[in-house]
């Protein structure tokens, strides 16, 4: 026998498992814990396989007993005992690997039953493995294999042929993967049969082969006299006349089914052989053998036709389908496929009852603790590649935009997607009379309205076909930049759906749907901000309302501008009531930026600044509307963007997109009313539930708004004090521009608010934004900050019992006279 060989030399490269041990520059240290275990084996390859355990108890560090088949129990016990003796003299224990010598059905069970069993791994009869799961122990058992093997009009022939007789005459054919049945599509059949039988394969017909079938399978079961013998020997047994030379009997055989005996597994050099009309015809007959008995093992196929292949993989019920080599060998781990783990275990999973489909390993034979240390999390930092921003930037970056790119290609046809206000302003012409300057053919999609929809996405993408353009130009609010960020999408990959753009996020940067790299179609995406606040200029964020209604956040890197122009001479025609409510949109994107749980170095310094622009230019750009207030507010609106581009928002976007788009309110209002209260929310320092991010480590968001504080040069000496003079100072702002405090004063109806209360408060603990709030909150805790928003104190008070006595309602004063918020900006 050469398995044993094979199984040394496949084996010898695998290196014994330390007691515990860590990869350079890692965070996980691992403890390895060997096992006590009984390990059964079968009289098929029992030196074999008592080798390979053997081996594999020896890299882990295990102790074996050995219960072999009562056929095989000499050859078993001496194939233990050297690899006992060689273990001793390497410094193993003695006694570490045992062999029961005389077997019985009593001692197997009473071994596999002992309490200080820890695992039994099975490789026998179908009784043996049935008996091991039953014993109430950890098992890994195997199954039966009845392979069949497909060779199709493709197949290198002269290499098929040769696989087939080594597979079938290795061990004699009693390895479970081997050959059982050979499928040949008729265009190849003769040509194949006549170089089988050049290497020695005897054909038998008529009383021989019935003779080799009586003999073969008695009473439904391999006659274990036939197992492993030599094809001589079998000739002589049945009394068949065989040539000299003969390696491998065959029978051809038309039928499958256990009234046919050349469909069984064999455990011998013997070999059914069936003849298909196509390759479709082969498949099906494989997928009969396989089946009979061979579920979940091995299959093989000589075919070099890739899609063939696959599709023979994906019909076949087994756990190894071995293409162009010999099953038998390649799959216990051969040189023919180095990735094939080695192994006399071979698993064929639950679909055949077995709870490993894999080549059983050593690492099966482990118990394996874990060690994991923190470690810093990987961060990055991404903007777009060119910003251009101060009065009068747009001819400059336009021409940029026309010099030739890094491939020598010179954009040409450019779309602008904007809305009929930028054309009612006359800033389409001023932008189309930039680009025709520099060579651009234009046409201009307007048809962008508040809270774009899929209907506006899919109006935008018909354009771009008709026009096809390498470069988009988005003009206007954060509509036109976030449509035009999702037409290109969909323009580009026409398979993309909003629920995979919007699918959730495994965590912040890890998108449990991966999000298409664009630029295929339209090179260059420029966006150019009419109002200050959005910033989807620079943001990879888009926010797209679905057919029902309903507003889905988008994020992906790849929604990220190529540039951004940031030119304020486009903001001088904002009515006051736009710039007070986008001006505190971008308040807010800075104010949650900055204590979101991923906010970092490089992010802080961005919102910080947006923060200082902005409070101190947002009421003068309001009341005076001063070129230099309105550059301040439109540069400060920039740098919130870049800074939540990278450290994400919080509950105060949750709520506010829901409620906005529950009850059609501007964005930015709806941002407004709930930040002092989401601020005090989250400067509990003992919250129900902290925000879960790697470098997240305590609750700091106090410490976060005193900051704030400082840097705007507000009094307190406390963070507490810090905290609540910038909640005074957006109030005082607020009073400024005559904005409403609670969802009240807005004009939300008290019974509207109430029968949706319940599902804005749930939709908003799904929102994309809330993962990053650096107090992750319970849904009844959103509810309470809706209310607290909506009514202002005493009601809430008195509706909220104290039962979250972590979070104190915010004293409002009231506004006499809600002014209107017809017109307003929605986002």
């Amino acid at each position: 026998m050469v398995s044993p060989k094979i199984c040394v030399l496949n084996m010898s490269f695998l290196q014994s498992i330390p007691p515990s041990f860590s990869l350079p520059i890692s965070p996980i240290h691992s403890f390895l814990r060997p096992l006590s275990v009984v390990c059964i084996t079968p009289c098929t390859n029992p030196t074999a396989t008592a080798i390979a355990k053997s081996l594999f108890l020896a890299k882990t560090r295990n102790v074996g007993i050995f219960l072999p088949h009562p056929r095989a129990a000499k050859c078993t016990a001496e194939a233990v005992r050297m690899c006992h003796d060689a273990g001793v003299a390497s410094g193993a224990p003695f006694g570490w690997v045992q062999c029961v010598q005389n077997p019985s059905l009593a001692l197997s069970s009473a071994v596999m039953n002992h309490d200080d069993v820890n695992l039994i791994l099975a490789t026998g009869g179908p009784a043996m493995v049935k008996a091991s799961y039953s014993t109430g122990h950890p098992a890994i058992g195997v199954g039966s294999g009845n392979a069949p093997v497909l060779v199709d009009e493709t197949a290198n022939i002269k290499q098929a042929c040769g696989s087939i007789v080594l597979g079938k005459t290795f061990d004699n054919g009693m390895i479970c993967a081997a050959e059982q049945s050979v499928v040949i599509v008729d265009s190849v059949y003769k040509e194949l049969k006549t170089r089988l039988e050049a290497r020695g394969v005897c054909f038998l017909e008529g009383d021989d082969k019935k003779k080799l079938e009586t003999f073969m399978i008695r009473d439904g079961r391999v006659n274990v006299d036939i197992v492993g013998q030599a094809a001589k020997t079998i000739a002589q047994r049945i009394g068949v006349k065989v040539p000299e030379g003969t390696v491998v009997l065959a029978a051809e055989e038309t039928n499958v089914g256990k009234e046919f005996p050349m469909s069984h597994e064999k455990l011998s050099p013997v070999l059914a052989v069936y003849r298909a009309a196509t390759f479709d015809d082969g498949l099906e007959i494989c997928l009969k053998l396989a089946n009979q008995g061979g579920v979940g093992h091995t299959a093989g196929i000589y075919c070099t036709d890739q899609e063939r292949l696959e599709r023979y993989a994906e019909k076949m019920p087994v756990g190894r389908i071995l293409a162009n080599m010999p099953t038998s060998i390649a799959a216990i781990g051969t040189e023919f496929n180095n990735e094939i783990d080695p192994s006399f275990t071979l698993g064929v999973g639950t679909q055949a009852g077995s709870s490993a489909s894999q080549n059983v390993g050593p690492m099966d034979l482990l118990n394996i603790k874990t060690l994991a240390t923190r470690q810093d999390h990987i961060e990055w930092y991404k903007n777009p590649p060119d910003i251009y921003f101060n009065r009068g930037c747009l001819e400059e970056a336009l021409s940029d935009c026309a010099k030739p790119l890094r491939d020598g290609k010179r954009l040409s046809r450019c779309i602008i997607v904007t809305d009929k206000v930028m054309g009612m302003l006359g800033y389409v012409d001023r932008l189309k009379d930039a680009l025709e300057t520099e060579g651009f053919v234009i046409t201009v999609f307007e048809d962008v309205n508040p809270d774009p929809d899929m209907a506006t996405v899919r109006r935008g993408v018909i354009a771009c076909k008709q026009f096809r353009p390498d470069l988009m130009v988005c003009l206007g609010g954060g509509s036109p930049m976030d449509a035009g960020k999702f037409i290109r999408a969909i323009y580009e990959y026409p398979d993309l759906s909003l629920e995979d753009a919007a699918a959730r996020f495994l965590e912040l940067r890890k998108r449990t749907c991966p999000f298409p790299t664009l630029g295929s179609k339209i090179c260059k995406m420029v966006c150019i901000p009419t109002t200050s606040g959005t910033a989807s200029e620079v943001t990879p964020f888009s926010v797209i309302t679905d057919d029902e209604g309903r507003k889905h956040p988008l994020f992906s890197y790849g929604l990220t501008p190529d540039i951004a122009i940031i030119d304020s001479t486009f903001c001088e025609k904002l009515p006051p009531r736009l710039v007070a409510y986008a001006g505190i949109d971008a308040i807010t994107h800075a104010t949650e930026a900055f204590v979101s749980v991923a906010s970092n170095e490089f992010t802080e310094g961005h919102a910080l600044k947006a923060l200082e622009l902005l409070t101190d230019n947002l009421v003068k750009s309001y009341k005076f509307g001063t070129n230099d207030a309105r550059q301040n507010v439109h540069h400060g609106a920039t740098l919130a963007g870049l800074a939540f581009s990278n450290s994400f928002l919080g509950i105060d976007h949750s709520l506010a997109h829901k409620m906005g788009a529950a009850f059609h309110l501007p964005h930015g209002l709806c941002c407004g009313i709930l930040l002092p209260h989401v601020i005090r929310y989250n400067s509990c320092k003992q919250p129900t539930r902290m925000g879960i991010y790697p470098g997240y480590d305590h609750p700091q968001a106090m410490e976060g708004y005193a900051r704030i504080a400082r840097t705007l040069e507000l009094k307190g000496s406390t963070d507490e004090e810090l905290m609540e003079a910038y909640i005074e100072k957006l109030l005082s702002m607020y009073r400024a521009m005559e904005v409403p405090i609670t969802f009240q004063e807005a004009g939300v109806p008290e019974e509207a608010f109430l029968h949706r209360l319940n599902d804005i408060a749930e939709q908003a603990f799904d929102d994309q934004c809330t993962p990053a709030n650096p107090r992750f909150p319970l849904v009844d805790e959103l509810k309470e900050i809706l209310k607290v928003a909506y009514y202002g104190t005493e009601k809430a008070e008195n509706d909220s019992h104290g039962s979250h006595g972590s979070y104190h309602v915010l004293e409002t004063p009231r506004v006499d006279s809600p002014p209107t918020t017809q017109g307003a900006q929605k986002k």
